[in-house]
């Protein structure tokens, strides 16, 4: 059975540009329009606050709350197998969380409880981001299909501290042996279920064709053998050179994941637009795992995604998100033209205030759905 998420409601005060905002939301795909600046970025922020427990822009809590005021509060309304009530307050250095009255001790509670994706300009880049940003990328992914896995993580990351620690000591010893064991041992696991998530990502992406005129794939340039002896082998032949740089450098910790397209990696050969499609393809192709691994479908957060794209590919977009199970919350500045046919709830945010299934006939073109 599938339990969609769904957010029905969101009232924020003193959360950056927002004095007092109420968004009512509908299921489906939700559209924020309006001027640059005017705080259609933050609305999602707020949401995904609630889900996480900090923004997704990577702010400290100072930086939230609107000037002149002293702390910042989202209220909001949403429905999983029933009601439930989620409230953030923050001041100078602290948040608090409280779900159904009760505040949240655990973060990680509020992940399991609220699964949202997002995909924002300032948020994880996956295509042209950082190796380290698509690695993690692909770890969360795992802990979230396999909550099993997390265990395998921790002491992997336990153990590379531990080695570097002894090494940096001079130490060498069967304590550094036994240390090392472990790191392989978790290690090959490790490898194992990015391959097999690997698998999974990339058959998801070929269903993803449509959208992104040639199917991605995805791969992992992996630095440590695949064998369990030369592995061992490996870590004692360097480990004098581990010792004077402090750190071990090779692993699944160094991995590189590349996203291909055409047979080229898209950060370097892509345009703007097919390295957005190729962002919203990953995005859909996590919900997808999510939600046939937790049977419950994640809300998505999709802030400026119809920048770049061109009018077919626009619709396409557009289309292929209203097949989806999920609630959708996207931005988009005034004057966008949307596609006939697409089922959308449009807002128009002006002077901080949302104005409630405000549809804008205006942003509507007949010619783009062609």
């Amino acid at each position: 059975m599938i339990t969609c998420l769904t957010l029905k409601e969101v009232r924020i005060e003193a959360l950056r540009c927002h004095l007092h905002t109420r968004w009512a939301c509908s299921p489906g795909i939700n559209l924020i329009v309006g001027e640059n600046g005017c705080g259609k970025t933050t609305l999602l922020e707020a949401v995904y606050l609630m889900a996480h427990g900090r923004s997704f822009r990577q702010a400290r809590d100072p930086e939230l709350v609107r000037w002149g005021e002293s702390k910042f509060r989202i209220v909001g309304k949403w429905q999983r197998f029933g009601p439930l009530n989620v409230e953030v307050s923050g001041q100078r250095r602290k948040t608090e969380i409280s779900m159904q009255g009760k505040l949240v001790q655990k973060r990680s509670d509020l992940l399991e409880t609220l699964p949202v994706l997002v995909d924002a300009p300032h948020a994880r880049r996956l295509v042209d981001g950082a190796p380290v940003e698509r690695r993690h990328w692909l770890d969360g992914l795992i802990m979230a299909c396999r909550q099993s896995v997390a265990g395998h993580y921790k002491r992997y990351f336990r153990s590379v501290l531990q080695r570097n620690r002894l090494l940096r000591r001079g130490i060498v010893s069967s304590e550094l042996d036994a240390w090392e064991h472990q790191l392989v041992s978790y290690g090959l696991e490790i490898v194992q279920e990015r391959s097999g998530m690997l698998d999974e990502v990339n058959a998801c992406l070929a269903d993803e064709e449509e959208l992104t005129d040639a199917c991605l794939c995805l791969g992992m340039q992996t630095t440590a053998p695949s064998e369990e002896k030369a592995w061992l082998d490996m870590l004692r032949a360097q480990r004098d050179e581990d010792a004077r740089l402090g750190s071990l450098r090779r692993g699944p910790h160094c991995d590189r994941l590349r996203i291909d397209y055409l047979g080229k990696e898209i950060r370097s050969a892509g345009s703007r637009g097919q390295q957005k499609l190729a962002a919203m393809a990953l995005k859909l192709a996590e919900h997808s795992l999510r939600l046939r691994y937790r049977s419950i479908a994640p809300v998505m957060l999709m802030d400026d995604c119809l920048e770049a794209l061109d009018p077919g590919r626009r619709h396409r977009l557009l289309a292929r998100l209203e097949k989806s199970a999920a609630q959708v919350l996207l931005t988009a500045p005034n004057g966008i033209c949307l596609p006939k046919g697409v089922d959308i709830e449009v807002y128009e945010l002006d002077t901080r205030r949302i104005k409630s299934n405000v549809l804008v006939p205006a942003y509507m073109n007949v010619e783009e759905a062609a």
